[in-house]
């Protein structure tokens, strides 16, 4: 019962990892919209920069979190 338990769980061991994304993903959705928006009245290079930003922020948080949870360093 305890190793099928165990099994199992390891089986599922995508699942984290995807609500993770899945959770985070619509948050930075959004926040890329709204500065799309407040950013339409601004010069184009104000709203490159923050959109680069917010792109860097999303990326580095996917590459901490899925380096810390393979436990695979990636380069670059």
């Amino acid at each position: 019962m305890l190793l099928s338990l165990v099994l199992h769980t390891y089986s599922m061991r995508y699942v984290l990892p995807a609500a993770v994304m899945m959770g985070t993903a619509p948050t930075y959705v959004l926040a890329w919209g709204a500065w799309r928006l407040l950013s339409a009245v601004l010069p184009a290079r104000f709203y490159r920069e923050v959109d680069d930003r917010l792109y860097t922020i999303y990326q580095s948080m996917v590459l901490f979190f899925f380096e810390n949870y393979t436990g695979v360093q990636v380069s670059g």
